[in-house]
């Protein structure tokens, strides 16, 4: 049994502060620095390998000697808990998936179950240390966010999946780095998401405007909305998430296109984000506001005020992952929408963030962890992963791995074509804590409302890091 007392303990120094190179042969973990090529998920290794494509509660071992995992013959109903999709209900993409299992398993039933879009990860949290949390639900890779799975493998509520070859064998070479934690693996990915621009396109041709090339494209862009009575961007100022997406988006073309190096480089304390050109994407933000680049308010915007803004034709663009364009055309069948990638100062640095983030992991005190692990060991069969990537609007990971071009997202081609010049890794995800994301995106909220400074803010974000896992 999971001793709360300890784990709960663990799991509350993050939750204070709210919401490489990998070379695992060697031990290295992603809790070591990371190298150029590290950052990077489609590596030339990668492109190069397509074709070979529990723990114990406190002591860190395997749970299974405890709660032996069976085979499940009687009807079975488990549960899957995912983040609200834009549109929700019917859009969510996982219910392809449950069906597909279910005509495959018949005595095994998958019940979907969501959590707001920015809540998720406390709400998962929240139920794991009450003990009532789903069999199944929905994280991200890496260490530094709220939905992160490390945190909670180290506090003992995620199944060990080391010894299921299926888990291990859906993790690419180039990804090993996001899902090894000490040599363990504990969630299986799912998709792979972009991080872009979802852009109204009748907007921008209404504006007279063309996908900008350079920063000071955007601002004068900024401009041309306002005096038309629209603006460029929505930002959700209260989602931590969402003006901490807004600036990574920022920071991949600010710092990462001039220094791929330079996570690995923090680790060693060779820089730090208050001396570093982290400064200039704070500042960024900044010349954005003050050029009406965001829409009014939009410190104390939710995220539930996105997407109806783009889609009614208020702002012309919103900053989310790619595969939510499908839900915006799905919904709005007279609009005209795309995904496109905030430029850097030049054209030449302008980088695109995406990275094998989306994975599911098992709760590790779940009552059907055989029926559990089979959905898991379903999902991670390549032509599974195919189709839940297909509608989940994202990118399958073999298309990734294999260098294709997403068909649905033709503007994302000269990305894709060049990944191991233009893609770099979602940074937070080698953070070593959700504190110094958390701290970023509340510190972004204090910019907009004039209440904190890009110094201040990145002070803060390197007394997180330093706190280390």
């Amino acid at each position: 049994m999971i001793q709360e007392t300890q784990t709960d303990a663990r799991l509350e120094s993050t939750d204070r502060l709210g919401d490489q190179d990998n070379d695992v042969m060697k031990g290295h973990t992603m809790k070591k620095a990371t190298s150029s090529a590290g950052r990077r998920f489609l590596s030339a290794a990668a492109l190069a390998s397509v074709t070979a494509l529990a723990l114990g509660a406190c002591s860190g071992s395997g749970n299974s000697a405890s709660a032996p995992i069976t085979e499940e013959t009687g009807p079975v109903e488990i549960t899957l808990a995912t983040p609200a999709f834009t549109g929700g209900g019917a859009g969510n993409p996982y219910l392809a998936l449950i069906d597909a299992f279910k005509a495959k398993n018949p005595n095994i039933t998958v019940k979907l179950v969501e959590s707001p879009q920015d809540q998720h990860g406390q709400t998962m949290r929240t139920q794991l240390q009450a003990g009532n949390a789903p069999d199944i639900f929905y994280v991200t890779a890496g260490r530094g966010n709220n939905q992160s799975f490390t945190a909670l493998a180290d506090a003992g509520y995620l199944q060990d999946l080391t010894d299921q070859k299926w888990a291990t064998d859906a993790i690419p070479a180039s990804a090993k780095n996001l899902y090894y934690d000490d040599g363990k693996v504990f969630a299986v990915p799912a998709d792979l998401a972009p991080l872009t621009e979802l852009e109204n396109t009748g907007v921008l041709k209404e504006l007279g405007l063309k996908q900008a090339t350079t920063l000071n494209e955007v601002i004068d862009q900024c401009k041309t909305a306002r005096a038309a009575g629209k603006s460029l961007f929505a930002l959700a100022g209260t989602s931590g998430p969402n003006t901490g997406l807004h600036a990574m988006q920022l920071a991949a073309s600010i710092v990462y296109a001039k220094d791929p190096d330079w996570d690995a480089k923090r680790e060693k304390k060779e820089t730090s984000f208050a001396n570093s050109d982290w400064k200039k994407v704070l500042e960024q933000i900044l010349k954005f506001k003050d050029a009406g680049c965001y829409q009014d308010g939009a410190a104390g915007a939710g995220f539930d005020q996105l997407f109806p803004a783009v889609a009614q034709g208020k702002v012309a663009a919103v900053f989310a992952p790619a595969g939510a364009v499908a839900a915006l055309r799905g919904q709005v069948k007279d609009g005209s929408f795309d995904v496109n990638v905030i430029p850097g100062e030049t054209a030449g640095d302008t980088r695109l963030i995406a990275s094998p983030g989306n994975a599911l992991a098992v709760n590790a005190a779940g009552k059907h962890k055989g029926s559990s692990m089979k959905f898991l060991a379903f999902l991670a069969e390549p032509a599974n992963q195919d189709a839940l990537a297909k509608s989940n609007g994202n990118v399958s990971i073999a298309a990734a791995v294999a260098g294709k071009v997403p068909s649905q997202f033709p503007t994302l081609e000269p990305f894709f074509s060049e990944p191991e010049k233009k893609i770099v890794t979602q940074p937070n995800y080698l953070w070593p804590n959700s504190g110094v994301y958390d701290s970023l995106g509340t510190g972004i909220q204090g910019l907009l409302t004039g209440q904190a400074t890009p110094d201040q803010v990145l002070k803060t974000m390197d007394e997180q890091y330093d706190r280390g896992a």
